[in-house]
């Protein structure tokens, strides 16, 4: 299969040797094109057989509740049906969108993702974030 190409706002790239799929957004985004970029991500994860993803949204500094709302019931939902198993999510971000308060609300709490097949956890170092992934199975 050929997957397309992603769009200049964002860019994907598969390691095989630690089988993570490593997303970079390269800039701002609106909602439509996180959707976007998000459905594009599913379609390279797929085609990889990747439950694995680190996401750097250290460039994209936006976080907001709509975005978060369609991942959490919509989004999400999908990745178990097309991937089987469990996925897991690292996010890269800056240390400041931590510190947003609209931003951290936006992102459910660890016991959110208890029972459910995908979980997602925040981090500022991207060495920390491998680390973690690498401990999924």
């Amino acid at each position: 299969m050929t997957l397309p190409t992603p769009p200049d706002f964002l860019t994907v790239t598969y390691r095989p040797d630690l089988q993570v799929l490593v997303v970079r957004w390269q800039r701002l985004i609106t909602v439509d094109e996180m959707q976007q970029g998000y459905r594009l991500l599913l379609e390279y994860a797929a085609e990889y057989g990747c439950r694995r993803w680190l996401l750097d949204g250290r460039r994209r500094f936006n976080t907001d509740r709509e975005g978060a709302q369609w991942m959490v019931s919509t989004f999400l939902p999908q990745l178990q049906l097309r991937l089987g198993g469990r996925t897991y999510l690292a996010y890269l971000l800056a240390p400041v969108t931590l510190r947003d308060q609209d931003a951290d609300a936006a992102f459910p709490p660890a016991a959110y993702f208890l029972d459910k097949p995908f979980v997602g956890e925040r981090f500022v170092e991207e060495k920390e974030a491998l680390s973690w992934l690498l401990r999924q199975v």
